[in-house]
């Protein structure tokens, strides 16, 4: 049952050994590379002869040149490169454009949200409480001498009206308003919005209506009012007409004014519109700047495509020579490797074969290997025979303390006679196994004089050899071997 399953057993690939099988084939790797690539190159200068004769022939004869596969797929790719270069730059001057108009928005808005900011910062009407204005109003009424003359068809006319007007003109004019202004250390546009003048035509009534931040500062813009209402009554009465003002009220309080709770409220929401619209415009800047970095790497990423050179084409025939003369050589390689299915390196042995290694010894291919050969067995860790005795010694020492008790050892192998023979013999030489008969036979499964020593002996030793011995035949001289109930010791390998 266990010769069964060594038999049988799925044989893994030792990828290091394949390696080094391929590897052992560089030279004639090299040597199929150059064959191939001469060929190949030789394929490349007769048909660009051919292709060069057709190209005259074609010129004499008017007719069209004919264009290689790679020369039409540099005009096809040339076009789709200029077309993504008229794009990159069309696309490119309009991101330009539309930045330039960004930082010209962007100006205009840093302006309007610094005239906004100054305003909220300076408005004294923007800083009232709208639930608490102090306010200081007058009423005045105003007469003329108009009177109706009953009876008669042509009246005076009533100039009454002009004198209201003329009043809420030059009271909130410039001169009336920077005026006051001026006293309270203002400019004249924050002024503005605490002074209200109001007429009524029916009533005659002219009101005079301040605000302030307390109930001092809106009695005293009032009273500078009052007082700039003297001062324009004689230029209206020269200018208008005669008139009386008779002052009907003034009450100084506090109120809510919902509609200046409003307004405040506008000035706010404006200034939050004019911030976030700033903040747009500065984020549709960083996008236009990206969207032509963007573009810039677009192109870049497209290289230009590089115009068919007339070698180009020789030589990559010679390439392609070259690598398929190294793959072919390799496949082999890889075949043999494979189909062969020899010993390799003595760690697989007790995997693939249940037997133990005793000791390896150099071949007679890794004594001569010179150079590149003598490298590769070096990184292959394969004996170069200048530690062979040493070795030797120690397999004898081996076999007498695993078996002390056996008088008569079969080494057998499939590995050349003399080779079997000069092993044997150097076994006896080392010295440890004197007293120990040792019979040297060839492989169990090719001589019938083995089956014979097979039956006299006590213990068996194999040998093989890395260059001819294969795990199917390993298996099958131990199997044979076990079959006669002979124990294998070992095996020597030689590598």
């Amino acid at each position: 049952m266990d010769n069964y399953k060594a038999e049988n057993q799925e044989q893994e690939i030792d990828l290091v050994s394949l390696f080094f099988a391929v590897a052992h084939r560089y030279k004639q790797m090299a040597a199929a590379a150059v064959i191939c690539a001469v060929l190949f190159g030789g394929f490349s200068v007769v048909k660009g002869m051919l292709n060069q004769r057709a190209i005259d022939e074609a010129i004499a004869n008017g007719e069209e040149v004919p264009r290689t596969s790679a020369e039409q797929q540099y005009e096809e790719d040339m076009v789709e490169y200029r077309e993504a270069q008229t794009k990159h730059d069309t696309d490119v001057t309009s991101y330009k454009q539309q930045l330039n108009q960004n930082e010209a928005d962007q100006v205009r808005a840093q302006f309007d949200i610094d005239n906004a900011q100054e305003y909220i910062d300076k408005s004294v009407r923007q800083k009232l409480d709208p639930y608490n204005v102090y306010t200081s109003e007058t009423r005045f009424y105003i007469t003329t001498d108009y009177k109706i003359m009953p009876g008669m068809d042509y009246q005076n006319p009533d100039y009454t009206s002009a004198v209201l007007s003329a009043y809420n003109s030059l009271l909130t004019s410039h001169e009336s308003i920077i005026t006051i202004a001026d006293q309270f250390s203002m400019e004249e546009r924050y002024m503005r919005e605490l002074i209200s003048v109001s007429v009524d035509n029916d009533t005659r009534l002219l009101t005079i209506t301040t605000y302030g931040e307390d109930a001092d500062e809106a009695s005293r813009i009032m009273d500078l009012m009052l007082k700039r209402m003297e001062a324009v009554r004689e230029n209206i009465e020269t200018t208008v007409g005669n008139h009386n003002t008779k002052q009907v009220s003034r009450s100084d309080s506090t109120t809510v004014l919902t509609w200046l709770r409003d307004s405040q409220q506008d000035t706010r929401d404006n200034m939050i519109s004019l911030q976030n619209n700033l903040t747009d415009l500065q984020n549709n800047h960083e996008l236009l700047e990206k969207s032509i970095e963007t573009a810039d790497q677009d192109l870049a990423a497209q290289e230009k495509p590089e115009e068919p050179k007339q070698s180009s084409g020789a030589k990559k025939f010679v390439l392609t020579g070259f690598l398929l003369g190294i793959v072919a050589v390799a496949g082999v390689a890889v075949v043999r490797f494979l189909m062969e299915d020899k010993v390799c390196v003595s760690e697989d042995l007790q995997s693939s074969c249940g037997v133990g290694v005793l000791g390896t010894l150099a071949n007679a291919a890794s004594k001569s290997a010179k150079g590149m050969d003598a490298s590769l067995n070096k990184m292959e860790k394969r004996p170069d025979g200048s530690a062979d005795a040493e070795m030797t010694r120690l397999i004898a020492a081996t076999i007498r303390n695993r078996v002390p008790e056996a008088e008569n050892i079969l080494l057998t192998g499939d590995i050349a006679g003399d080779q079997l023979t000069a092993l044997g013999e150097a076994l006896k030489a080392s010295g440890e196994l004197d007293g120990k008969n040792i019979l040297v036979s060839g492989s169990i499964l090719q001589s019938s004089a083995t089956v014979s020593e097979a039956a006299k002996v006590d213990v068996v030793v194999l040998a093989a050899d890395c260059a001819v011995s294969t795990h199917a035949s390993l298996r099958a001289q131990k199997a044979k071997l076990e079959s006669f109930g002979k124990k294998v010791l070992g095996c020597v390998l030689y590598a």
